[in-house]
């Protein structure tokens, strides 16, 4: 029985009180139908009734005309609203954000859902002066996992009644709540694209594997990735492929500003951390190759470690998160192939420690599976972090990651399904000293040339180009 049904029975044990309201209960059974025929099919708790208006409301927001709801028309003060959904613990790039901003005067509050899913409920970040975190509950991050994955009632209805100068939305999921909220409230609305979402990955039940986005689910991402980069007051992403992609075909030219995940290069760690080698104790004439990020099935790890069979020299350390699911995994490859003394699995480290905790490996790998344009075709910021730690690269031979690697002269490249591949890399820096001196000796140089000390500066000039109703900061 739908909440509807049930409330005209609770009415009835009452007569006088169901006479009374009979006139209202029949008119909003008759204007809400469509909301009594989806609850009828849900059977959902009465908190759905409340979800489905914020979402009702949201949509009609968004159906509303552009001319009635001008984004920027009331873009005042120094208030900035991140919205994301990704775990805050781990997701650097949010950081940077937050923190550059609020270090040029603006204020910075960030909404995100619970990462630890409530078993953490005191958990706090402190990323300084100016940035102030807002955890909501666990449930608001649902949305992502329903399609189309943008849909998030509440995390708009934790924007609340904020008068934001903008609503800053990190990958597209967030992208429709925010360009929501600055209709709502004439803020600005930047859409920070971390990725090139319609052109990614969804796990495909039939084939038990991954895949790119079926057209029902692809159509969608696309379409709201058009829209922002309509309605958007500013749009961001990655590298120049995903933005002359994004501008092609979804922007009518419109290209996004990019702005690469460089981390700070004189970012001070939470604490000391000496040479990776001295941190697991191992003698300075070993050869460690570190990956330090995520992992999991989509992240190709799986060849690297296979790779060791034919590099008997070299050591793999993995430090991220998520080993405790995947961990077992790895080390039955590990094993298998004889090579179980030469993986090494670590936890994570804060994301401000990650240049410091691997300064003193003797390189950086990086990969991806070749599923979709949005991963032969990115740019993480691991790659950076690597380079900022003075590490020579081995990356997948994708086209971003060549550039750096090969154009740059800071590391070689491999064929990211082949192990052999993977391991003539490692053993080229092995058995060729001087061409490692020479990819490590061009870090700093290619640092420069990318200008990496200047790079979050672009968002600092991104947000003081958006015009405002009061006075410049």
């Amino acid at each position: 029985m739908g909440l509807i049904s049930r409330t005209s029975v609770a009415l009835r044990a009452v007569p006088w009180l169901h006479r009374a309201l009979r006139p209202a209960v029949r008119w909003t059974v008759a204007r809400y139908s469509p909301i009594q025929a989806w609850l009828e099919v849900q059977g959902e708790h009465p908190k759905t009734v409340l979800r489905w208006l914020i979402a009702n409301k949201m949509t009609k927001i968004m159906a509303a005309p552009a001319e009635l709801v001008a984004v920027g028309r009331n873009a005042n003060g120094r208030l900035i609203v991140m919205l994301v959904v990704s775990d805050l613990r781990i997701d650097p790039r949010v950081e940077r954000a937050a923190r550059t901003l609020a270090a040029n005067g603006y204020d910075v509050t960030v909404i995100c859902p619970d990462p630890t899913k409530g078993k953490s409920p005191n958990l706090k970040l402190d990323w300084g002066p100016g940035v102030d975190i807002l955890f909501i509950d666990w449930t608001a991050a649902h949305f992502t996992g329903r399609a189309p994955g943008y849909l998030g009632h509440q995390l708009f209805q934790a924007t609340g009644k904020r008068r934001a100068f903008a609503f800053h939305a990190h990958d597209l999921s967030t992208a429709y709540v925010g360009l929501a909220a600055a209709r709502k409230t004439g803020a600005h609305f930047v859409a920070d694209f971390h990725e090139w979402t319609s052109e990614n990955v969804s796990w495909d039940v039939e084939k038990d594997c991954w895949a790119p986005h079926p057209a029902d689910l692809k159509v969608p991402l696309a379409a709201l990735e058009a829209r922002c980069l309509k309605e958007a007051s500013a749009v961001i992403t990655v590298c120049d492929s995903i933005a002359d992609g994004l501008a092609a075909e979804l922007g009518g030219g419109r290209r996004p500003v990019v702005i690469r995940n460089i981390p700070p290069l004189h970012l001070e760690p939470t604490r000391p951390y000496p040479p990776l080698k001295a941190q697991l104790d191992f003698p300075e004439d070993r050869f460690v190759l570190l990956w330090q990020g995520g992992t999991g099935p989509t992240r190709m790890i799986e060849p690297i470690i296979e790779a060791l069979a034919f590099a008997p020299r070299c050591t793999f350390v993995i430090r991220g998160p998520s080993l405790e699911t995947f961990g077992d995994g790895y080390r039955e490859i590990a094993t298998r192939i004889g090579a179980s003394d030469r993986l090494i699995l670590l936890p994570p480290v804060p994301s401000r420690d990650v240049v410091a905790a691997a300064r003193g490996a003797d390189a950086g790998i990086w990969t991806l599976p070749n599923l979709c344009r949005n991963f032969s075709l990115a740019l993480p910021n691991k790659i950076f972090e690597y380079l900022a730690s003075g590490l020579p690269i081995l990356v997948a031979n994708y086209p971003e990651a060549r550039k750096i690697a090969e154009d740059l002269g800071t590391g070689l490249t491999f064929d990211p399904y082949d192990p052999t591949s993977i391991a003539a890399a490692i053993n080229r820096l092995i058995d060729e000293p001087e061409l490692a001196a020479k990819l490590r000796a061009a870090v700093p140089e290619a640092l420069t040339s990318m200008k990496a000390d200047d790079e979050w500066l672009k968002l600092v000039d991104l947000y003081r180009s958006l015009p405002r109703q009061d006075a410049q900061i």
